[in-house]
C-alpha cells in the first residue's frame, strides 16, 4: 500500500508479524543514535517549515522499510510512528488489526481533532454505488483514496481488540459542516454485526437516536440488500425503503449514511425521491440528502497516549 507522504509500498502478501510495541521501542533506540548527525535534516526542515507540520529538528529520518515490515493495528499507531520520525500527515496506509488474516488499506485522518482516526466510511461525490448485497458490505468496497466502505468484518476486528470512539463528520450542500461524536463504538461479529454505540456529543445531532430503546440504532443488526434483519418491520424491508446497508431499527432510522446519493440538482428535500444520505437531526429535514460524510474511529485512550509521548520527548 502506498503511503501518500513517503511513497513507499507494503506488499499485501507479506506475513511478517512484527510486534508494534517492540518496533516502537527499536524506533526510540534509533532516534537516540541519530541525535548527533542531524544538521542536514535541520536545514531541510527550516526550508519546509510552514508547508507541513514538523516535529523538532533533531528527529531521525523515517526508515525506508518501516511501513513495509510493521503491522500497525490502526491509524493511531501510524500517528505515533509518524510523530517519532517526521511529519504527521493524512493519507492511505496499510493496517492489520489483531486476528485479521490479511492487511487492509485505509485512509488515516491525522488532522481532525488531533488525528489518529481510521476512516471506515467516506462519501463526497456520489461516484460509488452503496446499494449492495451483504457480501460487499462484509468485505468492503471502493478505494480508500476516494469513496469507500471498509467492510464489516474489518470493522469488527478493528474494534474488537481495543476500546474505540467514533467521529462522524457531515457536510450539506451549502457548506455547513457538523460532527457527531460517540464515546463508545464497536461492531459485533458476523452475521448480525450488531452495533454498539453510546455517549453522544457534537453539533450534528444524535443520528443514532440513543435516547430511544425501540427506535434507536444501538443494539441493531446490520441489514443490506436482500439481507433484511429488521425482523419486526412486517410490512417490508428497511433496506428497500431507505437504500444502502445500515443498522436499521424496527421502526426506521434517523440516519443512513450509506443511502442513495442525491445531488443538489435532484431536489434535496423532495419526498418523491425518498431518503438519501440521511442524518435527520443535522437540519431536521426528513428527506434531506447530505453532500459529504466521513465515519472514523480511534482508541479512546489516544489523547492520553499522545500527551505521554510528548512528555517523554
Amino acid at each position: 500500500m502506498a503511503w501518500i507522504v513517503v511513497g513507499t509500498l507494503q506488499d499485501p502478501e507479506e506475513e511478517e508479524a512484527a510486534d508494534v510495541g517492540e518496533t516502537l521501542s527499536s524506533i526510540e533506540e534509533q532516534q537516540q543514535k541519530s541525535l548527533t548527525s542531524r544538521e542536514d535534516e535541520q536545514e531541510k526542515n527550516k526550508v519546509e517549515r510552514g508547508q507541513k507540520q514538523h516535529l523538532p529538528h533533531n528527529q531521525p529520518s523515517i526508515p525506508a522499510d518501516l511501513w513495509r515490515t510493521t503491522n500497525f493495528d490502526d491509524c493511531s499507531q501510524i500517528y505515533s510512528a509518524q510523530a517519532m520520525f517526521g511529519s504527521i500527515a493524512s493519507g492511505v496506509f496499510t493496517i492489520k488489526p489483531g486476528h485479521l488474516n490479511d492487511p487492509v488499506s485505509v485512509y488515516c485522518d491525522q488532522t481532525t481533532d488531533g488525528g489518529g482516526w481510521t476512516v471506515i466510511q467516506r462519501r463526497f461525490d456520489g461516484s460509488l454505488e452503496f446499494f449492495r448485497y451483504i457480501w460487499a458490505y462484509r468485505d468492503g468496497f471502493g478505494d480508500p483514496s476516494g469513496e469507500y466502505w471498509l467492510g464489516l468484518d474489518n470493522i469488527y476486528y478493528l474494534t474488537a481488540h481495543n476500546h474505540y470512539e467514533m467521529y462522524i463528520e457531515l457536510e450539506d450542500w451549502v457548506g455547513n459542516v457538523k460532527y457527531a461524536r460517540y464515546g463508545t463504538f464497536s461492531v459485533g461479529p458476523r452475521f448480525d454485526y450488531i452495533l454498539s454505540v453510546g455517549g453522544y456529543s457534537g453539533t450534528a445531532g444524535d443520528g443514532f437516536h440513543l435516547s430511544s430503546s425501540s427506535q434507536g440504532n444501538n443494539g441493531a443488526k446490520f441489514s443490506a440488500r436482500w439481507f433484511d434483519q429488521d425482523s419486526n418491520y412486517s410490512t417490508g424491508s428497511m433496506t428497500e425503503l431507505y437504500g444502502g446497508g445500515w443498522w436499521y431499527n424496527d421502526y426506521g432510522s434517523y440516519s443512513n449514511l450509506n443511502g442513495p446519493y442525491f445531488r443538489d440538482t435532484d431536489g434535496l428535500n423532495n419526498a418523491y425521491n425518498g431518503n438519501g444520505v440521511r442524518w435527520y437531526p443535522f437540519n431536521n429535514e426528513d428527506q434531506y440528502s447530505l453532500k459529504k460524510t466521513k465515519m472514523m474511529v480511534r482508541p479512546t485512550d489516544f489523547s492520553t497516549r499522545v500527551a505521554n509521548m510528548r512528555l517523554t520527548k
